[in-house]
């Protein structure tokens, strides 16, 4: 799964036991009530990716979480980005999830890659044109002892 974030969130979450995982995308934490059920809020975002997870037979007390974004992208303005991380931090702490990894804040924006059934993430920071900097960071692997299911999980069809 791929993703390129400013100042969103993505979380990536997965069950290394049941070798499951999802990633969603937000744009702000909350809604102003007229369109309360859309994706692009993170209380929406973060709540059907653990259902959904959970329900595709992922354990609750397995789930691993990588969080991605929240970049301060134009001067001045609202902290979008930094209201999305601080909305991350407060869901999953308040959920009891635990978070392996965060790359969240600065002012540049990040590609996500993400493998759900391993857990693997990669974070490439967006070229910044006035430093010509770009930054590649390693793929975060978990230890393989957490990646390995311990049954034969079935067949994956693709349609």
């Amino acid at each position: 799964m791929t993703t390129i974030l400013g100042s969103c969130i993505s979380a990536c979450i997965w069950d290394p036991v049941a070798g499951i995982g999802g990633m969603n995308h937000f744009l702000l934490p909350t809604g102003d009530g007229s369109n309360s059920t859309s994706l692009g809020f993170g209380i929406n975002a973060m709540e059907l990716l653990l259902n959904g997870l959970i329900g595709r037979g992922a354990d609750r007390n397995n789930l691993r979480v990588h969080i991605f974004g929240g970049a301060k992208m134009y001067d001045g303005g609202p902290k979008i980005g930094e209201r999305n991380a601080e909305f991350a931090r407060w869901f999953l702490e308040n959920e009891g999830l635990n978070c392996d990894s965060t790359c969240v804040g600065g002012t540049l924006g990040r590609k996500i890659r993400f493998w759900p059934a391993t857990g693997q993430a990669q974070r490439k920071f967006m070229t910044d044109v006035r430093n010509n900097r770009l930054d590649i960071a390693p793929a975060f692997r978990p230890p393989l002892a957490d990646t390995r299911p311990k049954d034969d999980i079935g067949d994956v069809e693709l349609f």
